[in-house]
């Protein structure tokens, strides 16, 4: 008896099927966001995972004279020089008055190296892709920077987008424009 060219795999397919393991149950496969949940000027924010470098207790500071408001100085960091920016007069053009900024997120991107302080770290947090707002009132000093946002308990996070606050230009001149140098010039 000759046997039909397919036959053989005919067979070869029954005894893999035979033999064969079911597949692994996949489960729920939801997405998520990831992120640290933290306050800058007050306004409880959320940061992705990855967006900061650290965070971290708000070094000694160095002023640096004639840059503008929101530059508190720079400090010593991994043997380097850090900006300091004080996230309260950044985004509400106001000092804070009360309790220290302790701590500061290290942020890094092409270009920028700096921190800016927090008032407060909350911890970090994840929701489902899917439930993130896109449409949402924001912070009115914030929105600009932010990215949407979830609904966390009873309240509104934003996600603070760090790409979107460096390519706005903001960071982008520290320097006090029109301030005449006081150095004494002598060309003699």
């Amino acid at each position: 008896m000759i046997q039909a060219p397919v036959q053989p795999l005919e067979e070869l397919a029954r005894r893999f099927a035979a033999s064969a393991v079911p597949a692994p149950d996949i489960g729920d496969n939801t997405m998520f966001w990831v992120g640290t949940s933290l306050s800058i000027a007050g306004v409880h924010l959320l940061i992705g995972e990855g967006e900061l470098e650290e965070i971290m207790e708000t070094p000694p500071l160095t002023p640096i004279p004639g840059t503008k408001p929101w530059v508190l100085g720079v400090a010593a960091y991994r043997g380097g020089l850090l900006p300091i920016i004080s996230g309260d007069v950044l985004f509400r053009q106001q000092p804070y008055s009360g309790r220290v900024r302790d701590h500061c997120m290290v942020v890094q991107r092409p270009g920028y190296y700096f921190a800016i302080t927090l008032s407060a770290i909350e911890r970090d947090l994840k929701f489902p892709i899917e439930e993130r707002v896109m449409e949402h009132a924001i912070d009115s000093d914030f929105e600009p920077f932010c990215l949407g946002g979830f609904n966390s308990r009873d309240r509104f996070l934003a996600v603070l987008d760090l790409d979107k606050l460096v390519a706005s230009g903001v960071l982008a001149d520290a320097a006090v424009a029109g301030i005449d140098s006081t150095e004494d010039v002598d060309d003699d």
